[in-house]
């Protein structure tokens, strides 16, 4: 699938105010902001302060896993405000395994409001209806807690724990990864009740 292919699927269906769009070269400096904040940068293990030259070189990145049918980004606003409040993916997709693994990030300003509970129904509906995906992945630092539960409250079972997984972007030491799975199987059940 490419990325013109992704016009042509539906966005996810996600609750007001909220709203999706696909991520373009457009979106690329709102994006940045969220990113470049000192908390936000941290949660995602970027060095602190996060140059803007390595987003830039990020955001290429996944526009190009885009093009090339390796997952979709989307950027979430709120209201009929356009400025990006997130950013959310469903990433290294393998269609042979129908297998993806979903990433967000939300605006510092909206943590602790459970922006990610309400949001991510939707993006495991999308996974599993329109991209035929079997399996759903989440890779979390342990120390994320808060992104974990969301992760749980959306049925997601924790499968193990990668231990010194990640070298610490801002030099303390390395960070242990939780993987947290969601089966089709498993989703199915629990919409359907």
């Amino acid at each position: 699938m490419s990325m013109s292919s992704y016009v042509t699927l539906p966005l996810p269906a996600v609750p007001a105010p909220y709203r999706v769009r696909v991520f373009t070269p457009e979106d690329m400096d709102g994006v940045i902001a969220l990113y470049s904040h000192p908390e936000v940068a941290r949660s995602l293990n970027f060095t602190v302060p996060v140059l803007r030259e390595t987003l830039h070189q990020k955001l290429t990145g996944d526009l190009e896993a885009m093009r090339q049918g390796k997952g979709i980004r989307w950027v979430l606003s709120k209201g009929d405000d356009p400025t990006p409040q997130g950013y959310l993916t469903l990433f290294n997709w393998s269609q042979k395994d129908r297998r993806a693994e979903v990433g967000y990030m939300v605006a510092r300003p909206l943590w602790g409001q459970g922006v990610m509970t309400v949001i991510l129904p939707a993006l495991l509906r999308f996974g599993f209806e329109h991209l035929n995906l079997h399996r759903i992945e989440g890779m979390v630092n342990a120390r994320n807690s808060a992104s974990s539960k969301a992760l749980t409250r959306a049925g997601f079972q924790q499968e193990g724990v990668m231990r010194g997984y990640q070298a610490d972007g801002n030099g303390g030491g390395f960070n242990d990864i939780l993987l947290f799975a969601l089966l089709e199987d498993a989703w199915r059940a629990s919409v359907a009740t």
